[in-house]
């Protein structure tokens, strides 16, 4: 059976009690078991169609200093600070969060509707909307490691689900150090 669970924390919960065999998603920092690279994906800004930077195709994330923002539960975590706040905090502003989602897809829909603006995966807005919201790549871009993680090395079904998804020869064993992206 395949679940979805709404934050990374609660995924890696439920594998690490055996509920789930195993996981697709957002690269775990600290992962001590099997790990397999699948690739990586790009975070982009959406914005509504009617907004004035829906016309370009980059921006800076100083240029969204004073926008409202919507916020998902899968929003990644370093050193225990969300990825956006530590972000912008550097950069001198913090994202003034005007909704917080447990789904991406939502808070893409939310985007569209003129609600505030998101940070999602790129294949989660491109052809998933339409033209009622427009994908901006941040300047510098940014991007983040996928992978298929287990508590126990893939056999079976999990294993030839690793194979179909992509990087078999780039599984990671506890001990050995993690791959660069």
């Amino acid at each position: 059976m395949l679940r979805e669970y709404g934050s990374t924390e609660a995924l890696e919960e439920q594998l690490e009690r055996g509920v789930a065999d195993l996981a697709v998603g957002p690269e775990p920092a600290g992962w001590s078991g099997p790990l397999v690279a699948i690739g990586r994906e790009e975070l982009v800004v959406v914005v509504p169609f009617d907004d004035p930077l829906a016309g370009r195709t980059a921006v800076r994330l100083t240029e969204l200093a004073h926008h409202d923002w919507i916020r998902c539960a899968m929003e990644p975590l370093v050193d225990g600070v969300l990825v956006l706040d530590r972000a912008c905090g550097a950069l001198g502003f913090t994202p003034h969060t005007v909704l917080h989602t447990e789904h991406t897809s939502t808070a893409v829909r939310m985007a569209a509707a003129g609600v505030g603006i998101v940070m999602a995966p790129a294949h989660m807005v491109r052809g998933a909307v339409g033209e009622d919201c427009a994908p901006l790549s941040l300047d510098p871009p940014w991007h983040r490691p996928l992978a298929a993680f287990s508590r126990v090395p893939l056999t079976g079904a999990a294993a030839a689900f690793a194979d179909l998804i992509g990087a078999r020869p780039a599984t990671r064993v506890p001990g050995a150090s993690a791959p660069q992206h």
